[in-house]
């Protein structure tokens, strides 16, 4: 068992039983860091996955099927998400210059604005979110959380789906 250091004796946490598995503790707290970054987002019009798509573009074009690739998103997903941010006026297909057969995607100036929305949004949500943890453990916690997702079970090593 792990350090009781961090068990709640309350209801605002999760279940005093529960808490002793990291990986639960992990679940819970991001289901509720989910939520919040999802109303972050809505505050926008966007859902998280078109803000992965404006993100992923937002330096330069990239075809389609390479997005649904780095996003991890079955193809005909992408589709959907890259015909709603082409109808909010945020992005737009455009023929490969040198592939017939590939798509790119582009983002608009009004897709860039979302993201500095999002960006300025974001950051007193954090602050908020993340408010009990000072600034070195949050740093450490995002260290190891990205170490994690590139290296763990779930990582690049794993193929898309």
């Amino acid at each position: 068992m792990e350090s009781n250091e961090y068990l709640f004796d309350d209801e605002s946490g999760p279940p005093e039983e529960l808490s002793r598995w990291t990986g639960f503790l992990l679940s819970w707290v991001a289901a509720h860091a989910r939520e919040a970054y999802e109303h972050v987002v809505a505050q926008v019009g966007l859902k998280p996955q078109h803000l992965g798509v404006l993100t992923q573009i937002q330096h330069g074009p990239m075809i389609q099927s390479r997005l649904s690739d780095r996003l991890r998103v079955f193809k005909p997903v992408m589709v959907t998400l890259v015909n709603e941010l082409e109808a909010m006026g945020l992005a737009q297909r455009r023929p490969h210059p040198s592939d017939r057969r590939a798509v790119e995607v582009h983002i608009l100036p009004a897709g860039l604005e979302k993201v500095r929305e999002v960006d300025r949004l974001s950051e007193d949500a954090s602050g908020e979110f993340f408010g009990p943890l000072t600034p070195e453990e949050r740093k450490t916690l995002h260290s190891l959380l990205a170490k994690l997702a590139k290296d763990g079970p779930n990582g690049r090593r794993q193929s898309p789906r």
